[in-house]
């Protein structure tokens, strides 16, 4: 049942403000409706006095009061559409009355601004609205009278107290699993000595999280740890819940710690003075259990007694705010959801009254599903487990997990009166913002930014509270989350999510008038289509016509939202947004991004109320001229449109335009004109430089109220340094993130002088965050560009400055945290006018130098003294592209991370430079070795990768023994290297080490430079050697690698064989390629250790082997029956890949009754090959089967195939005489693609298996079968690829292919004689693609089906002519496809 009041209440305010606003009172008066509206002012007032009674009585299940508030909601949403038609009626007819006037009338006051009858009457259909609205008020204060409900009074009915939660206490329950973890961390906080530094005796921790989570049994089960007993002098537990009454929190926590003391009719003073004195010098524990209050002021007042007490005293407090805990000044202890083991635990002990199903194992999945629908939370799980408590009947459990939580017994659920109390905490300005939620779908991610915007345009953001309504709607957001109502779904903080029952709740409280995609599953729901008022919608990758009739229905829609998917485009066609649209009048929020469309249409233009319109990652080139009549737009996103060439003109008429994103626009080069006139703009993402009026850089002066982010681009247009001046960036706060770009080409035309002055003018506020500057042709950066002042400044990125000489004082910038510096070609040196200071950089994380020609020197000396410490928190450096450095690089690096040097070979090592502590990533690559090798305390080095290190032989003894830590070792281009290590003895210092990569290391011969065996680091699990052409063995003891799963050879040429012993029996994956000298493959795969190697038996038992994949690929020298002579595949294999040996002529000695395990057999470009493995039927798991390009081999019929083959694909063997006789038996085949095949003339008898999906049939030149036979039995496929070489089909004049109503997706090419298809398409297809069919002209007389998603015509010349856009004679068909192409 919606909770329609609490929704109404804060609806309804919205209506007064609205009717107070001074626009519509002056048109009111003007048009002579005053009155009236003052009347229904009165009305909705007294309709406001009976909304609590109203609830109280919803609440109790009354049927007349509940139909009641759905009227009066769908009455109030017409009349603010009525409202707001009047609005924009009365500001459009005055903004063409302005247009028209001189300017010496525009001076006139508003006041006596009149209309003319001409431009402006109220009509028919207007007054009539007015008519139809009195009526349907007069009809609910009717109703409101007849069902006797009462003005509201301070004493609320009891249903309301219904909702209150039971006092809770600090005894146990019975069950609790999933928080063992969370305790653990709870009691060391509590245990834990305090610092001696700590200024307080308390400490406060918050326990946080949305309601039924669990906090207070997880508070519970700390406050009676025996260890919290014994460590505390005295405890006291209180349940504070929604009322923050001090005297009677105080008064309960004293009775708890002195239960002799009275404390009737004693006031807070004596309680607080009372409490004081049982607290001082003792160790006390108190728990605050559900706290909703967020005033400071009562918060330190409750407090004042307990700082009597002795060091290390804690109070726990639980609440659904984290706001509560920053009042607390505290750091939140956040609760995540239950763990779905832990939740099927409590499930099971709550419903079964044990811990498990193991007597009830026909309850097990309905219980599983039953909790899965509690997405986490334990309250939810305890509810329905208590309703089935006692109940073992099937039927039982699935009538619970089939009802909705809104539906289950009132009396027994705890759910949504915990969640309800929630939504009754909001403030009304959060109530409606919180009921919007309801239009998203369960598990869906909300993009924070769109959500807010929503909110705006749908008038939910208090204009009158902030200066920026962006700001405002940001602040409610994070109220939400701060209650709970939200969580973080991202690591970027954009996306979030909704519980699934915070969801719910949504949908409760905001009832019918919005909608979820698909939440209407019954057509008897779909009447309720018509009282939507917000919408969104799922796209599918082609959205079909019927998907948008249900919103057809919804006429008074405001709100139309597409979701996005993954980041897909969708296709819809133009028709289908055109008819959607011009249904949709009331339209305030329309959001189609990720769409694959070209156009909008035109029809946009007549959505007068619209405010928010994105579309952002479609196609289109331009928009449509009419969308400059939309008086009320305020937001416009065009994010992502890479094929936007231009804005339409006459964009200033958008007088309320306030936010315009264009960024990732590249193809846009100019701004409308006269943007400057569009005074309202707080977002202007980036501003295009232009050189005529209206189009220059000094367009910027009046937008005093641009915040967040503004990119401004094409500065080399700027033809005078005052046009920066007057763009005023000082003066605009609100701007955090600063983009200023100049054209990359540096030709003559650039003016040093200029640019130097305009770069000067363009000095920002000092809140500016984030600034970047890219390809600024002045011969120096400005002074405000390194200034103390700019002490917000925390991300700097200094692009393609090619003429700068001298970097600024960036060290002066307390708060940069990451500073990029690329392309700047003539800095040489960087010292000490970087610093700035003696102790620079103190906030620096990120440093990145890039391709930096003529830097030579790096200085760290200020004024002939060596700075310390330059970087005291620097834990990313990169160096790029440097070629003339020759300087040291900074010491005392103490916190770096991660290292990239990359090509700077004059680069020397520095004795200083050797200790790096705190480094997990180093990538060296294109320097000098001796720089590699001073490197001698990497401790904490876990991944290296060394690349392009020309003189690099070996790593030396004194570089490796400090990587004790090392896990990943990558070595790449560096062709001096002979050896990886100088001996066996220091591998034993990387016993961390997992991955091994040693590529294109032409000289590389062997993993040490000793002779003898040796032993690899033990805990490799990864080996891989690529293209390394001299290398020809491998470690004699690589089968001791127990840890080992992966290994790759991959182009060494010389690797003759594999070790005697062979290869480890823990590896999961071999792969070998171009190894051109191979002979054999490694001998005795499954073979015991102890047996002879070169034994041929084929019984040999297994060893314990876990070998599930092996590729082999352009081995030419294997021998011609390379799995002879002691090579046994092991029982383990899943996977095997064979292609492009030449000299592989049989395969017939794999022994396939031991591979019961092998899934997938892949076999290609054997030109050779003779012979298939013998007993491929008996392969009970064999799903996939491969053979492609092997002409030698010939059959007179195929081997017969295991029942289990699902995916079967036989390609270019034309020597193969047929296929498996009883085709048709093998029930799991789905694929089957033939191609290639000369000699297939007919099937096996028994046809095709009649289940098959899929069928790929081609270049079958022989094929005599007629197509009917084959192909009209097959009534489950849904893919058929067929062409003209099969059966003769290509070679008439009409096609005509006997189809089954199951096909999906049709592909036909190379119909070299078809003029017509002559057949019925399927009624449920989705894709045709028809190819290369030179005669084709005529589609099916009875038309294209209306399931039809996906059409392409490819190389079919007549009928692209009848195809061809509003021309051709097919295009009505067509144009109802949501993807067509056509070339």
């Amino acid at each position: 049942m919606p909770i329609t009041e609490l929704f109404l209440g804060a609806f309804l305010q919205v209506l007064f403000d609205r009717l107070a606003s001074p626009e519509l009172l002056n048109f009111a008066r003007r048009e002579g409706i005053d009155m009236r509206l003052k009347k229904w002012e009165k009305m909705l007032e007294s309709i406001k006095e009976v909304l609590d009674d109203a609830e109280d009585r919803q609440l109790t299940g009354h049927l007349g009061v509940k139909s009641w508030l759905e009227d009066l909601r769908n009455l109030a949403y017409d009349i603010e559409d009525l409202l707001d038609e009047f609005v924009t009626e009365s500001a459009e007819s005055k903004s063409k009355a302005e247009s028209n006037t001189s300017k010496a009338h525009s001076l006139l006051s508003n006041c006596c601004f009149r209309l003319s009858p001409r431009e402006f009457m109220l009509n028919h259909k207007m007054r009539s609205k007015m008519e139809e609205m009195d009526a349907k008020l007069l009809e609910i204060i009717t109703q409101k009278d007849s069902l006797s409900l009462r003005e509201n009074n301070e004493k609320r009915s009891t249903n309301r107290l219904q909702d209150k939660p039971i006092p809770t206490t600090h005894l146990i329950e019975g069950c609790f699993v999933g928080r063992e973890d969370k305790k653990m961390e709870i009691l060391k906080l509590l245990t834990e000595e305090e610092d001696d530094r700590t200024t307080t005796n308390i400490r406060v921790i918050p326990i946080v999280g949305m309601a039924g989570l669990g906090k207070t049994a997880l508070a519970q089960q700390v406050f009676n740890d025996a260890r919290v007993t014994s460590y505390f002098n005295v405890k006291a537990w209180t349940c504070v819940s929604d009322d923050f009454v001090m005297l009677a929190i105080t008064k309960s926590i004293l009775q708890k710690i002195d239960c002799t003391l009275s404390c009737e009719d004693k006031d807070l003073d004596w309680l607080q003075d009372k409490l004081k004195q049982n607290l001082s010098g003792r160790k006390f524990l108190v728990v605050l259990d559900d706290v909703w209050n967020e005033n400071y002021g009562n918060w330190t007042i409750l407090l004042k007694p307990f700082e009597s007490g002795a060091k290390g005293s804690k109070i726990i407090v639980t609440t659904r705010n984290s706001h509560v805990a920053k009042i607390a000044g505290a750091r939140p202890f956040t609760l995540e959801e239950l763990s779905p083991k832990a939740c099927v635990t409590l499930f099971a002990f709550h419903a079964l009254g044990v811990k498990n199903f193991d007597h009830h194992p026909y309850l097990e999945a309905l219980g599983l599903k039953i909790v899965e629908k509690c997405k986490g939370l334990p309250l939810a799980v305890k509810t329905l487990a208590g309703l089935l408590r006692t109940k073992v009947g099937p039927p039982e459990w699935q009538a619970i997990l089939n009802s909705k939580i809104w539906d289950l017994p009132k009396e027994r659920n705890d759910i949504l009166p915990a969640l309800k109390l929630s939504y009754l905490h909001l403030p009304s300005n959060l109530r409606r913002c919180f009921a919007y939620c309801a239009i998203f779908p369960k598990d869906y991610e909300i993009q924070r930014d769109k959500l807010i915007h929503w909110w705006i345009a749908e008038g939910l953001v208090d204009r009158k509270e902030a200066k920026s309504q962006w700001t405002t709607g940001l602040n409610y957001f994070n109220e939400l989350v701060d209650r709970s109502l939200f969580q973080k779904a991202s690591s970027n903080g954009l996306e979030f999510l909704m519980h699934d029952l915070v969801n719910d709740l949504a949908k409760l409280v905001a009832g019918a008038s919005h909608y979820s995609s698909g939440e209407f599953e019954f057509v008897d729901d779909h009447n309720n289509a018509s009282l939507a008022r917000h919408a969104s919608f799922l796209p599918s990758n082609y959205c079909m016509p019927e998907r948008f009739e249900i919103y057809h229905r919804m006429q008074g829609l405001r709100s139309f939202i597409s979701l996005e998917k993954q980041h897909r485009s969708s296709y819809v066609t133009q028709k289908v947004l055109h008819d959607l649209l011009s249904v949709l009048k009331y339209l305030r929020v329309l959001s189609l991004s990720h769409y694959n469309i070209r156009e909008v249409p035109e029809c946009i233009g007549k959505l007068r109320h619209l405010r928010h319109l994105n579309l952002s990652h479609t196609h289109i080139e331009t928009l449509p001229k009419s969308i400059v009549a939309l008086h009320n737009l305020e937001a416009l996103i065009l994010q992502g449109c890479h094929e936007l060439i231009k804005l339409p003109e006459g964009m200033g008429k958008l007088i309320n335009l306030r936010f315009l994103n264009i960024t990732n626009t590249p193809n846009l080069r100019a701004m409308p004109l006269n943007i400057g006139n569009l005074l309202g703009l707080e977002i202007l993402s980036k501003f295009i430089v232009g050189t005529e009026n209206g189009s220059r850089l000094n367009e910027l002066k009046n937008l005093k109220n641009l915040q967040e982010e503004l990119c401004i681009s094409d500065l080399h247009k700027v033809q005078e340094a005052r046009e920066a001046k007057d763009a005023n960036l000082l003066m605009k706060e609100g701007i955090c993130r600063l983009n200023v770009q100049w054209c990359t080409n540096f030709e003559n035309f650039r003016n040093e002088e200029l640019e130097t002055k305009v770069l000067d003018f363009l000095c920002p506020h000092q809140n500016l965050a984030h600034l970047k500057i890219s390809s600024y042709g002045g011969l120096k950066f400005p002074s405000w560009l390194g200034s103390p002042t700019h002490v917000n400044i925390m991300h700097l990125h200094l692009h393609g400055c090619q003429r700068v000489k001298e970097l600024p004082s960036l060290g002066q910038l307390s708060s940069l945290k990451e500073l990029f510096i690329r392309d700047l070609n003539a800095i040489c040196m960087v010292g000490s006018e970087f610093y700035g200071s003696k102790s620079p950089f103190p906030s620096l994380l990120t440093l990145e130098f890039k391709r930096m020609p003529l830097w030579e020197d790096w200085s760290h000396c200020i004024d002939a003294e060596e700075v310390g410490v330059v970087f005291p928190r620097l834990e990313h450096l990169v160096i790029q592209d440097c070629p003339m450095l020759i300087g040291r690089l900074p010491s005392q690096l103490s916190s770096l991370v991660n290292l990239k040097i990359n090509s700077c070979p004059r680069l020397e090592a520095s004795p200083s430079f050797n200790s790096l502590p705190s480094l997990n990533e180093l990538k060296f690559e294109g320097c000098n070795e001796r720089v590699l090798h001073s490197l001698v305390n990497l401790a904490s080095l876990t991944a290296l990768n060394i690349n392009d290190v020309a003189e690099l032989t070996c790593l030396n003894h004194g570089f490796t023994s400090s990587l004790i830590k090392l896990e990943k070792l990558t070595i790449e281009k560096c062709a001096k290297l002979i050896y990886l290590w100088q001996d066996g003895d220091v591998i034993r210092n990387l016993n961390c080490l997992k991955r091994l990569v040693v590529c294109s290391c032409s000289e590389f011969i062997y993993f040490v430079a000793e002779e003898g065996d040796i032993e690899l680091p033990g805990n490799l699990e990864t080996i891989e050697l690529i293209e390394c052409v001299n290398l020809e063995k491998l470690p004699s003891k690589m089968h001791t690698l127990s840890s080992l799963r992966d290994l790759r050879i991959f182009n060494c040429p010389k690797l003759v064989s594999f070790p005697e012993i062979c290869i480890p029996t823990s590896l999961t994956s071999l792969n070998i390629e171009f190894c051109k000298m191979l002979q054999s493959l490694p001998r005795g795969l499954s073979a015991h250790l102890d047996e002879p190697s070169s034994s041929s038996s084929n019984t040999h038992s297994d060893i314990i082997s876990c070998l599930q994949d092996l590729r082999i690929s352009e081995c030419n020298s294997l021998t011609s029956s390379p799995f002879s002579e002691g090579i046994f595949l092991p029982t383990t294999l899943k996977r095997l890949e064979i292609s492009y040996c030449r000299g592989v002529e049989s395969l017939a000695e794999i022994n396939l009754d031991r591979l019961q395990s092998l899934q997938e057999i892949g076999i290609w470009d054997l030109k050779n090959l003779r012979s298939l493995p013998q007993g491929l039927h008996k392969l009970s798991r064999l799903t996939f089967l491969y053979l492609r390009n092997c002409p030698a081999l010939e059959l007179e019929c195929f081997p017969p195939l295991p029942p289990s083959i699902s995916r079967f694909i036989l390609h270019g063997c034309p020597k193969i005489k047929s296929l498996p006789n009883q085709l048709h038996r093998l029930t799991s085949l789905r694929f089957l693609s033939i191609s290639g095949w000369e000699s297939l003339t007919h099937f096996p008898d028994g046809g095709l298996p009649p289940q098959l999906e899929s069928l790929t049939i081609l270049k079958c030149e022989n094929m005599k079968q007629p197509v009917r036979e084959w192909l009209t039995p097959l009534t489950s496929l849904q893919i058929l690829d067929i062409n003209g070489s099969v059966g003769g089909v290509g070679e008439e004049e009409d096609l005509v292919l006997p189809l089954p109503s199951s096909l999906l997706h049709i592909h036909i090419n190379h119909m070299g004689k078809v003029e017509r298809l002559s057949s019925s398409l399927p009624p449920s297809l989705r894709s045709l693609d028809i190819q290369c069919c030179l005669k084709l002209r005529e589609l099916p007389q009875d038309g294209l089906p209306p399931s039809l998603e996906h059409l392409r015509i490819n190389n079919c010349p007549i009928l692209k002519e009848r195809c061809k856009k509003e021309t051709g004679c097919y295009w009505p068909l067509i144009r109802e496809i949501p993807w067509f192409h056509m070339s």
